[in-house]
């Protein structure tokens, strides 16, 4: 009995293959994504605790160089927050298009699995026929010699 080989095999594996270097490249931009809402995070964190500080020192009392030594700090934490925001709209735009590869890769995997099921089918339904056909002819060649032993036993 043969076995079933599907011809496109190669191109079935070489799929998998792209799709699984699709899912590690959407795990790595998903992970630079969370890196970068960390990072903005972090300086929001320092932003809010800087103008808090500023607020304090107002209030307080302050000579004015310090006052203004805190006012640079707090627009070049303005800056790094914008420039940290155009970073993860890059970012968020990189996860978008890993994930549209992931899911053009992941089809084209399943249509050539779709494909392979459709000829394994064929093939099993093949198979089924021919072994049917077997058995038939063994069931006629008995079916003729028998006749055959029973009309020389009259004969």
């Amino acid at each position: 009995m043969t076995q079933f080989n599907f011809r496109f095999q190669k191109i079935l594996e070489l799929k998998e293959n792209e799709k699984g270097f699709a899912q590690i490249q959407m795990a790595d931009a998903i992970k630079k994504e969370e890196a970068g809402h960390q990072k903005s995070r972090a300086i929001t964190d320092k932003l809010v605790e800087a103008e808090h500080l500023k607020i304090q020192k107002q209030q307080g009392g302050v000579n004015v160089g310090e006052l203004r030594k805190l006012e640079m700090y707090i627009n070049q934490l303005q800056e790094q927050s914008m420039i940290t925001n155009r970073e993860l709209e890059f970012l968020q735009g990189n996860v978008t298009r890993t994930q549209n590869q992931l899911q053009q890769k992941a089809q084209e995997e399943k249509t050539w699995g779709n494909l392979k099921e459709q000829e394994l089918s064929r093939f099993q339904e093949e198979k089924k026929v021919q072994e049917q056909n077997f058995f038939d002819e063994l069931a006629s060649t008995r079916f003729y010699r028998t006749s055959q032993a029973i009309t020389a036993e009259r004969g």
